[in-house]
């Protein structure tokens, strides 16, 4: 076997437990547990803190970080951005944050 192959093998059988470990972890290496609290959090200000008392024909600003942070839950690998403003907003509003698993 030439130094190339030899080289070749070698990378390949070092990239590939690699590979197979990036694929376990899901939602761009968040665990589910993140995932599912942001969840939370966010059932949690859109139907107490993101809504107008007012009614659904009130003109009302729409808060875009926090909409912005809701965003941020349903795509993979932003969920680390947006727990820390959905609790924010859910503190400031005096919610009680759910439990973390």
């Amino acid at each position: 076997m030439s130094r190339i192959s030899m080289f070749l093998v070698a990378s390949v059988s070092l990239a590939l437990p690699v590979a197979a470990q990036a694929q376990e972890k899901p939602f761009g290496g968040y665990p589910n547990a993140d995932m599912e609290y942001c969840a939370k959090l966010s059932e949690l200000y859109v139907r107490y803190v993101g809504r107008s008392e007012a009614g659904p024909r009130t003109p009302v600003t729409p808060d875009a970080v926090g909409g912005t942070a809701l965003a941020q839950c349903k795509h993979e690998g932003t969920v680390a951005l947006a727990i820390p403003v959905l609790e924010r907003k859910l503190l400031d509003a005096r919610f009680t944050l759910p439990p973390r698993n």
